[in-house]
């Protein structure tokens, strides 16, 4: 099978996220005016619940497919069918533990409908990630592109027909299961046509050991996910569902420049040729050139947002923005998620060079420990400072990850020089950040804009062009 170029792969994988999960953004924007603060809270909560279900119904199976069918491709129809039957197994096994922590977190019947409801769409979404990985592997992102884009648009269009109706948060959850149909009904279809066959495998000698080796990775990302979550569910059981709705509104302003590296390149688009890296000795200018390109990304959204201060979020989210939270609250929470995005990007790095040398062990240790750090110290904070302690704990939490994966990876021999690479994009912005007191008021669009302006020619003639060109070369390798 011919493969598309990094450059190709790249961009299909980021047409795809921007379009399909922007999609999802905007419906989100319409539904934050739409719905009130509690249901629109409670609709993000049950959300949450559903992304830790789609952890459990994976448990690492996409990982390992992906991984083992980028090194041999003439395993993947043997690795796809045995990965069908475990999903299967491990979905249907998972959805009953989703309607149990519902309970165990007291949400009322209304909210449990709800969260059944969303629990189905991940059931669905879940084969659909599947796929995706088939075509990491085979590095034709372009199918993953359209499903992503078909997903967002049909969800999209249909809130927008919901809200037009004027129903309920109900039947507004159930866009989520239409649209995630749509994209696995296609992917399905784009699996037939690379020439692959969706027959599960019953051969339990070869699930058996597909569950084992993929065990450790799912145990991994459960964890990860619950430290990414811990937070929201700490939220709504000490401040109400409206400060959930108002920390969301911050992590999802830089969800979109998140999307730019997980999972389009990270493990997608660039995750083979790191693995290939790693495999040559090549991987210091691989994953050092990545910490410069990804650092820089980071910063282009914190000199934006910075420069225009509140009004940003007003912008995005509407009038009603701080559910109730004072604005410097919010503001505070939004500033520390921007300095997170940096430290999460990085962690990525670190997270998929673990992976590519299966060094995975000490993610789950390590994670454990953060997970404890931002519980205990939310339950010690939140009550004196309210929301802005999930923003504390949000950067301290993720940089005990970063700095531990780090120190262990050179410990083992592996030194990556992300710190030094990240530090150049970092100080490369200070010119940029030095006029943010003078843009600060202007009208929205130049203060938008204008540190940005300043930042990318910088950042750009001091090695990231450079980085740029070597991360996403041209031609195919």
């Amino acid at each position: 099978m011919e493969r598309s170029s990094k450059a190709a792969n790249t961009g299909f994988m980021l047409v795809g996220q921007f379009i399909g999960k922007g999609s999802l953004f905007v419906s989100m924007l319409f539904l934050a005016r739409y719905l009130s603060d509690g249901d629109f809270g409670g609709l993000l909560f049950v959300i949450v619940l559903g992304q830790i279900y789609l952890l459990m119904s994976d448990m690492g199976v996409s990982l390992v497919l992906n991984m083992r069918s980028s090194i041999s491709p003439v395993d993947t129809q043997e690795l796809l069918s045995t990965s069908l039957t475990l999903r299967i197994i491990l979905s249907l096994l998972g959805l009953p533990l989703l309607m149990l922590a519902g309970f165990l977190l007291n949400l009322p019947p209304d909210r449990m409908l709800v969260l059944g409801i969303i629990g189905l769409s991940v059931f669905f979404e879940s084969f659909a990630e599947m796929y995706y990985s088939v075509f990491r592997a085979s590095e034709k992102m372009v199918y993953e592109s359209i499903c992503r884009i078909l997903m967002g648009m049909v969800g999209l269009i249909t809130v927008l027909l919901l809200i037009q109706l004027e129903m309920d948060l109900t039947a507004i959850a159930s866009a989520y299961v239409i649209r995630t149909i749509a994209a696995v009904i296609a992917a399905m279809v784009f699996v037939r046509k690379i020439g692959f066959s969706l027959i599960p495998s019953i051969n339990k000698k070869k699930l058996k050991a597909l569950f084992i080796a993929a065990l450790p990775l799912g145990i991994m990302g459960l964890v990860t996910i619950i430290h990414q979550k811990a937070d929201n569910i700490l939220i709504r059981q000490m401040l109400g569902e409206n400060a959930v709705a108002a920390w969301q509104e911050c992590l999802r302003i830089i969800e979109i420049t998140l999307l730019l590296v997980v999972p389009t390149l990270l493990p997608g688009a660039l995750f083979p040729s790191l693995c290939r890296a790693f495999r040559d000795g090549a991987y210091q200018r691989q994953t050092g050139y990545m910490a410069r390109v990804f650092t820089g990304l980071a910063m282009v959204p914190a000199l934006s947002i910075l420069s225009t201060g509140d009004r940003f979020l007003r912008f995005v989210w509407g009038s009603g923005y701080l559910r109730d939270i004072s604005s410097s609250d919010l503001q505070i929470c939004l500033y520390l998620c921007l300095a997170g995005l940096v430290i999460v990007y990085l962690m990525n790095i670190l997270i998929s060079s673990l992976l590519a040398v299966n060094r995975i062990r000490i993610v789950i240790p390590v994670t454990i420990a953060a997970v404890m750090l931002v519980i205990v110290g939310n339950l010690l904070l939140m009550p004196l400072i309210g929301l802005p302690s999930a923003g504390v704990f949000y950067v301290a939490g993720n940089l005990l990850i970063v700095v531990s994966y780090w120190a262990f990876l050179r410990w083992r021999g592996y030194h990556l020089p992300i710190w030094r690479e990240a530090l150049i994009s970092i100080l490369a912005s200070l010119p940029a950040f030095a006029v943010i007191p003078f843009t600060r008021g202007l009208d929205f669009l130049p203060a938008l804009l204008i540190p940005v302006a300043i930042y990318i020619p910088i950042w750009w003639f001091t090695g990231g062009g450079k980085a740029v060109q070597y991360v996403f070369p041209r031609r195919a390798v």
